[in-house]
């Protein structure tokens, strides 16, 4: 058997129910509470953003604060120290200019110093050369030690009779001993005359003697020594240190560079390359070195 279905209390015709109904006033105010709810929890939603957003850009702007303030504090001490350099830059700059002004001062002092010592040097060598201007060397003279000056006045007086120069005890002022280097086995007797040609013409027969009689030149014999016979002998003038030392350069000079001639003459060096060359009176060291680097 077949049942009759029992009937729904759906309402399907909705839209023509009564608008006064218990049934439909309740089911309207339900939707209307739904909406309103969400309507509420989006305001919520949009205010805890709104506020969530103020805080973070209140923090934000916080920091960028912070920032900038300790960028503009930054800057300020950039700027100072900037400064303080600017200002020491300027002082060592005008530091600077005046040492420089004081070192060209300087310069120019000591250059005319160098020209004043110069000056002073070249008097007193000159001072010095014209003290021996009438005095002899006679270098390697083997002497005992004891000799006193009348002994040695007797040797320069037999050499000057081998030199046949007609020399007189009067004729000589003064002679003495030269203290030995330590190298040195011989000695030295410097003789000063009375007078430059006296000097000159020893000098010159000295000169002569030894170029007439190459074997048989000056030696220890010719001034009466018997214990050392044969020790040869040389004759010069009395140089000054500074002449001496460019002498010694100036023979140096002779034999690297092959110049003919090497002599001195009232205490000044000379030299000459040949014959037809011209005489080169050596006044310094630097001189010497220059000639020797042509």
């Amino acid at each position: 058997m077949m049942r009759t279905p029992e009937k729904s209390c759906s309402f399907p015709d909705m839209a023509n129910m009564d608008s006064d109904s218990s049934l439909s006033y309740a089911m309207l105010r339900n939707k209307r509470k739904r909406s309103d709810d969400i309507i509420n929890n989006l305001e919520d939603v949009k205010n805890e953003l709104k506020f969530e957003i103020k805080s973070l850009f209140e923090e934000f702007s916080l920091a960028q604060k912070d920032q900038t303030n300790t960028i503009i504090t930054t800057l300020k001490d950039i700027q100072h120290t900037n400064s303080h350099l600017n200002n020491t830059i300027t002082f060592l700059c005008e530091e600077n200019s005046e040492l420089r002004k004081k070192i060209e001062q300087l310069e120019i002092e000591s250059r005319k110093d160098k020209e004043q010592i110069i000056l002073l040097e070249n008097k007193f060598e000159e001072n010095l050369r014209t003290e021996k201007k009438s005095n002899i060397e006679i270098k390697n003279v083997p002497l005992k030690g004891d000799e006193k000056k009348k002994d040695l006045l007797n040797m320069v007086l037999l050499l000057s009779k081998k030199l046949e120069l007609d020399i007189k005890q009067t004729e000589v002022k003064d002679i003495m001993k030269l203290n030995k280097n330590k190298n040195q086995q011989n000695t030295t007797l410097v003789v000063e005359f009375n007078s430059t040609l006296i000097k000159n013409d020893f000098i010159r027969a000295s000169k002569l003697y030894n170029n007439k009689n190459k074997n048989n030149k000056l030696s220890s014999k010719h001034l009466g020594i018997g214990s050392n016979p044969d020790i040869q002998i040389f004759v010069s003038e009395n140089l000054t240190p500074k002449a001496a030392r460019l002498f010694y350069l100036a023979r140096d000079l002779k034999t690297v560079k092959h110049y003919k001639y090497c002599w001195t003459n009232f205490g000044k060096v000379y030299i000459r390359h040949d014959d037809s060359s011209p005489i080169i009176n050596i006044t310094s060291e630097s001189q010497v070195q220059q000639l020797l680097n042509k």
